[in-house]
Protein backbone atom coordinates (compact mmCIF):
# COMPACT_ATOMS: atom_id res chain seq x y z
CA UNK A 1 0.00 0.00 0.00
CA UNK A 2 1.52 3.43 -1.01
CA UNK A 3 1.44 6.25 2.23
CA UNK A 4 -1.66 7.64 2.75
CA UNK A 5 -3.32 8.58 6.44
CA UNK A 6 -4.31 6.05 8.34
CA UNK A 7 -7.47 7.15 10.05
CA UNK A 8 -9.83 5.70 12.60
CA UNK A 9 -13.61 4.64 11.73
CA UNK A 10 -14.91 8.35 12.33
CA UNK A 11 -12.39 9.51 10.46
CA UNK A 12 -9.62 11.39 12.99
CA UNK A 13 -6.45 10.91 11.22
CA UNK A 14 -3.73 8.24 14.12
CA UNK A 15 -0.75 8.48 11.50
CA UNK A 16 0.18 10.82 8.88
CA UNK A 17 1.51 9.48 5.90
CA UNK A 18 4.26 12.15 6.12
CA UNK A 19 5.09 10.85 9.51
CA UNK A 20 5.32 7.25 8.02
CA UNK A 21 7.59 8.27 4.94
CA UNK A 22 11.40 7.92 5.14
CA UNK A 23 13.15 10.75 6.54
CA UNK A 24 15.30 10.95 3.59
CA UNK A 25 13.19 10.35 0.44
CA UNK A 26 9.85 11.55 1.41
CA UNK A 27 8.07 8.39 0.37
CA UNK A 28 7.29 4.71 1.67
CA UNK A 29 5.14 1.40 0.82
CA UNK A 30 3.56 -0.27 3.71
CA UNK A 31 3.33 -3.92 3.60
CA UNK A 32 -0.09 -5.17 2.88
CA UNK A 33 -2.21 -5.61 6.10
CA UNK A 34 0.63 -3.40 8.03
CA UNK A 35 -1.42 -0.14 7.94
CA UNK A 36 -4.64 -2.35 9.49
CA UNK A 37 -1.83 -2.96 12.51
CA UNK A 38 -1.43 0.46 12.50
CA UNK A 39 -4.99 1.51 12.82
CA UNK A 40 -5.54 -1.04 15.57
CA UNK A 41 -2.85 -0.40 17.74
CA UNK A 42 -3.13 3.29 17.83
CA UNK A 43 -7.08 2.54 18.89
CA UNK A 44 -6.26 0.12 21.65
CA UNK A 45 -3.20 2.91 22.96
CA UNK A 46 -6.06 5.59 22.90
CA UNK A 47 -3.32 8.44 22.97
CA UNK A 48 -0.71 10.50 20.82
CA UNK A 49 1.84 8.59 19.56
CA UNK A 50 5.13 9.96 18.26
CA UNK A 51 6.64 8.36 15.05
CA UNK A 52 10.36 8.65 15.11
CA UNK A 53 10.66 6.08 12.12
CA UNK A 54 8.80 4.02 9.81
CA UNK A 55 9.62 3.63 6.08
CA UNK A 56 13.04 3.52 4.84
CA UNK A 57 14.55 3.25 1.81
CA UNK A 58 17.40 0.40 1.35
CA UNK A 59 20.14 3.68 1.14
CA UNK A 60 18.66 5.55 3.92
CA UNK A 61 18.46 2.42 6.19
CA UNK A 62 22.12 2.08 5.47
CA UNK A 63 23.36 5.56 6.36
CA UNK A 64 21.75 5.31 9.49
CA UNK A 65 23.55 2.04 10.37
CA UNK A 66 20.26 0.04 10.57
CA UNK A 67 19.98 -3.73 10.57
CA UNK A 68 19.93 -5.35 7.20
CA UNK A 69 17.41 -7.36 8.01
CA UNK A 70 14.85 -4.31 9.02
CA UNK A 71 11.24 -4.55 8.47
CA UNK A 72 11.61 -0.63 8.21
CA UNK A 73 13.05 -1.20 4.43
CA UNK A 74 10.22 -0.83 1.75
CA UNK A 75 12.32 -0.70 -1.13
CA UNK A 76 15.01 -3.43 -1.29
CA UNK A 77 13.82 -5.42 1.78
CA UNK A 78 15.58 -8.36 2.71
CA UNK A 79 11.78 -10.25 4.00
CA UNK A 80 10.06 -10.19 0.88
CA UNK A 81 6.81 -8.54 2.62
CA UNK A 82 5.71 -6.21 -0.07
CA UNK A 83 6.76 -2.76 2.07
CA UNK A 84 7.65 -1.49 5.55
CA UNK A 85 6.69 -3.91 8.61
CA UNK A 86 7.96 -1.81 11.71
CA UNK A 87 7.63 1.39 13.39
CA UNK A 88 9.47 2.71 15.77
CA UNK A 89 7.17 5.32 18.41
CA UNK A 90 9.09 7.94 20.71
CA UNK A 91 8.44 7.27 25.03
CA UNK A 92 9.39 9.48 27.31
CA UNK A 93 10.76 6.89 30.46
CA UNK A 94 10.87 2.98 31.30
CA UNK A 95 6.91 3.24 32.56
CA UNK A 96 5.60 4.30 29.25
CA UNK A 97 7.63 2.30 27.20
CA UNK A 98 6.32 -0.53 28.97
CA UNK A 99 2.24 0.26 28.66
CA UNK A 100 2.84 0.91 24.96
CA UNK A 101 5.02 -2.66 24.62
CA UNK A 102 1.97 -3.80 27.19
CA UNK A 103 -0.72 -2.44 24.39
CA UNK A 104 1.22 -4.09 21.22
CA UNK A 105 2.14 -7.02 22.29
CA UNK A 106 -1.49 -8.15 23.44
CA UNK A 107 -2.15 -7.10 19.92
CA UNK A 108 0.56 -9.75 18.44
CA UNK A 109 3.53 -6.92 17.62
CA UNK A 110 7.12 -7.62 18.16
CA UNK A 111 8.85 -5.23 20.35
CA UNK A 112 12.65 -3.95 20.26
CA UNK A 113 14.24 -2.66 23.43
CA UNK A 114 16.86 -0.12 22.70
CA UNK A 115 18.77 1.67 25.35
CA UNK A 116 16.08 4.82 25.45
CA UNK A 117 14.43 7.09 23.61
CA UNK A 118 12.21 4.90 21.59
CA UNK A 119 10.62 1.77 21.14
CA UNK A 120 10.70 -0.39 18.13
CA UNK A 121 7.35 -2.32 16.69
CA UNK A 122 7.36 -4.62 13.78
CA UNK A 123 4.84 -7.11 12.52
CA UNK A 124 7.36 -10.07 11.39
CA UNK A 125 4.37 -12.37 11.35
CA UNK A 126 3.74 -10.49 8.04
CA UNK A 127 7.07 -11.85 6.65
CA UNK A 128 6.15 -15.31 7.76
CA UNK A 129 9.20 -15.02 11.21
CA UNK A 130 7.53 -15.75 14.81
CA UNK A 131 7.29 -12.96 16.67
CA UNK A 132 9.10 -11.72 19.30
CA UNK A 133 10.71 -9.55 21.73
CA UNK A 134 14.34 -8.11 22.16
CA UNK A 135 17.03 -6.03 22.81
CA UNK A 136 19.45 -4.32 21.14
Amino acid sequence: MNLADICAPDGTVLFRASELACRATGTGILAPGFAEHLRNLRLAWGRPMTVTSCCRSAAHNAAIKGNAHSLHVYDQPYHPVGGTAAIDIAVTDVSHRWQIGKVAYALGWSIGVPKAGFIHLDRRDLAGLSPGLFGY
